[in-house]
């Protein structure tokens, strides 16, 4: 996913008066990426607010098994980052470039993920991550343009729509939809307007491939687009009431 600044000062404004011209700048430059990939065989997510794409404004980070964000503080030194968390893990990263920097040095902005170390007292582990997408506005709920539920009251409901869908569970997966529910299969696009229809076509839609990546999706910190929540790289997308896309996987 391309990743873009969020331009969030005239929202400053709007809820809490007037800035300062230091204020509105400061609050143009700050955005929230989000990165994912692996410390050891661990799955994990990266999550980090910058301004200026390179002071490390805040961060944390969290395990796929788990979903829990664990703080980190840090600090960048060049194309180096440090950060530490509250579980006593530490990071010792290197900004990732393709070279589309140039000559210019890498910095949150135009690098494409980080690499380094983690460690916890005598163990050490490799860590390779990838940014995949930017975050709502900083400081602001996640899903504010999809819901007006808590961040985590919607999770909830994503990450119970994955588990029936894994489970095969048609009736409970049928509450977490909301009908009717547009399919872009492999070869024809299908609505399936209610629960008897999803019976009817499930093994068309929830393939074993497609149940094969679902399975190694994170319901967690998703992107959002158009006011609808991406899980995984399209798989389902979510609005206020449930799952209202299903995308096949080849």
């Amino acid at each position: 996913m391309k990743r873009s600044s969020f331009l969030f000062g005239l929202l400053f404004v709007a809820f809490s008066g007037a800035l300062s011209a230091t204020q509105v700048e400061d609050a143009y430059q700050l955005e929230s990426i989000e990165a994912r990939g692996t410390v050891g065989a661990y799955t994990v997510g990266l999550n980090y607010t910058v301004r200026g794409h390179t002071e490390l404004v805040a961060a944390h980070y969290f395990y796929a098994s788990q979903l829990k964000d664990i703080p980190l503080t840090g600090s960048v030194q060049g194309e180096l980052v440090e950060l530490k968390g509250t579980d006593g893990s530490v990071f010792h990263l290197r900004f990732v470039g393709n070279g589309s920097n140039g000559t210019e040095p890498l910095t949150f902005y135009n690098s494409v993920g980080l690499s380094g170390q983690w460690m916890l007292g005598p163990r050490t582990l490799p860590v390779n991550l990838r940014m995949e997408h930017s975050t709502n506005n900083p400081g602001q709920p996640l899903y504010v343009d999809v819901t007006s539920q808590p961040d985590a009251a919607f999770e909830a409901m994503v990450q119970a729509a994955q588990k029936s869908i894994l489970a095969g569970d048609r009736i409970a997966t049928a509450k977490y939809i909301d009908f009717p529910l547009t399919a872009n299969l492999a070869h024809e696009h299908i609505i399936i307007h209610n629960a008897v229809q999803l019976q009817a076509n499930w093994s068309r839609i929830f393939t074993p491939a497609f149940l094969s990546k679902l399975r190694n999706d994170i319901p967690h910190e998703m992107f959002v687009h158009e006011d609808e929540a991406m899980l995984g790289d399209g798989e389902l997308w979510f609005d206020s009431k449930g799952i209202a896309t299903v995308n096949a996987v080849e």
